[in-house]
């Protein structure tokens, strides 16, 4: 690995004094209601509301179901949980226990919705933190006194309510497969159907769409798994994300963050998002080695894809395999089960770069993923050379969660303020940071930080601005 000259540090001390000045984005970043503060150069995005559910926004006081059954798609999953509640929204997830006959192979015998790579959105969402802050607890489809949930007592979950909701999303992957051949599922989607509120589909979540009439004549976008069909009953487009009245449709996960907005300008025909294309031109790297926080990878690539930043997946050294029956395979894998390469986004919309082939060129800002990556990127001495590089070169360096631990190891966050999972403390702390426990996300000269999981959205919108100064 080249090592930079002092040049280049005495480069990164002025990039980072120019720093401060902040965009106009900010601004943009306030309207959800979040406080910012700019104090002492930094920027730091906290108080009661990080991570938690905004209260304004075309979305706000609006309850959106989100309709899943087994194998649903994970990525779609992880974003809807993070960003609808950045518009104002209340998202719950809308479990099906009706129809439990496909299930995640390893999961079988486990009487709850997984989704197609693992997630689980009772114990999986707590332990993320999601549930309670960023989505409510989830329901299920019908009452069940011997349903048992991972973390959840039997018969505890209570039932979905049609008329409870405003608005309903229906996740795709094999989920909607089930659910078209699921009288109680269909059952309920008509009943939220006759109420005249929008209905979204997004790729095989169209197919009980289908089947219900929603589409008939209606203008729709979707991919292989229903286009065939649209074509025959529907005006069928080429296309992200296609609107018709209150019938909402997306292609496929990519167009995830697409059918979010669509639906908040149903609700709002005013509503103007400024955060499309804001970071064309713009390059982030995701810096991975294995077993991240999914939810930490996947949300954030879909929103900067929707930014449209251009992404770059970084390998580093796994150190260690996630699954020990992948030990000699390629594919790197998150905590829950998403993989590099990206199983639900075409190969063609990023890169994967080896450590060993990796520039300074390639890329504008690095940003960490939590869980055990940050452990691999600090035990890793390639990885450390890099991160020391990357900073004396003048990048932008970000992470979240258990992300500083490489940064301090790396002796980047000394005299620097970091936000971060509590288990970063230590970390911190000694290598002559300062840790914030109640910080959402902070901009420090050429270092932003996030808190958690539910503070994706924030920490996304920390990264926006240190890009666009």
């Amino acid at each position: 690995m080249m090592r930079f000259v002092v040049l280049t540090v005495l480069v990164s001390v002025v990039l980072s004094l120019n720093a401060f000045a902040a965009s106009p984005f900010l601004e943009v970043a306030k309207t959800t209601g979040i406080e910012l503060v700019e104090e002492n150069g930094m920027t730091i995005w906290k108080g009661d509301l990080g991570g938690k559910i905004k209260p304004n926004g075309p979305l706000a006081g609006k309850k959106i179901g989100l309709l899943v059954a087994c194998e649903f798609s994970d990525w779609q999953a992880y974003y809807l949980a993070e960003f609808v509640a950045e518009f104002g929204g209340t998202p719950q997830f809308i479990m099906d226990n009706n129809h439990l006959w496909k299930n995640t192979r390893p999961m079988n015998g486990i009487h709850i919705p997984h989704g197609t790579w693992g997630l689980t959105l009772t114990e999986g969402m707590d332990g993320l933190g999601m549930n309670g802050n960023r989505v409510e607890y989830p329901v299920v489809l019908k009452e069940d006194p011997n349903f048992v949930a991972p973390g959840v007592g039997p018969g505890s979950l209570k039932v979905a309510d049609p008329a409870a909701y405003d608005a309903l999303i229906i996740l795709g992957s094999h989920s909607g497969d089930i659910l078209v051949a699921d009288d109680v599922a269909l059952a309920f989607i008509k009943a939220v159907a006759d109420r005249g509120v929008p209905i979204a589909g997004i790729d095989a979540g169209i197919m009980p769409m289908i089947h219900l009439g929603l589409m008939d004549g209606k203008v729709a976008v979707g991919n292989r798994t229903v286009d065939y069909m649209l074509r025959k009953i529907a005006k069928f487009q080429a296309g992200s994300v296609a609107v018709d009245g209150n019938i909402i449709t997306g292609r496929d996960t990519f167009s995830t963050p697409g059918v979010l907005r669509a639906l908040c300008k149903v609700f709002d025909p005013e509503f103007v998002d400024t955060k499309k294309g804001i970071l064309k031109g713009k390059t982030v790297m995701a810096m991975t080695a294995e077993d991240w926080e999914d939810i930490e990878l996947c949300a954030p690539i879909l929103e900067l894809f929707y930014r449209e930043a251009n992404i770059v997946v970084g390998l580093f050294d796994p150190i260690q395999k996630a699954r020990p029956a992948m030990l000699d395979s390629e594919v790197r894998t998150g905590s829950f089960g998403t993989t590099v390469p990206f199983q639900e986004i075409p190969a063609s919309y990023y890169k994967i770069i080896n450590v060993a082939d990796l520039k300074m060129s390639d890329f504008d800002l690095l940003f960490i993923h939590g869980a055990m990556n940050p452990w691999r990127l600090t035990v890793g001495t390639e990885a450390q050379e890099f991160l020391r590089d990357a900073y004396a070169f003048g990048k932008l360096i970000a992470s979240i969660c258990h992300g500083p631990i490489p940064l301090a190891a790396a002796d980047i966050l000394n005299g620097k303020n970091s936000a971060g999972w509590l288990a970063v403390q230590d970390s911190v702390n000694m290598m002559g940071g300062t840790f914030h426990a109640d910080w959402a996300a902070a901009i420090e000269g050429n270092v932003v930080t996030g808190r958690t999981p539910p503070e994706v959205p924030e920490f996304i919108d920390a990264i926006t601005e240190a890009l666009l100064r």
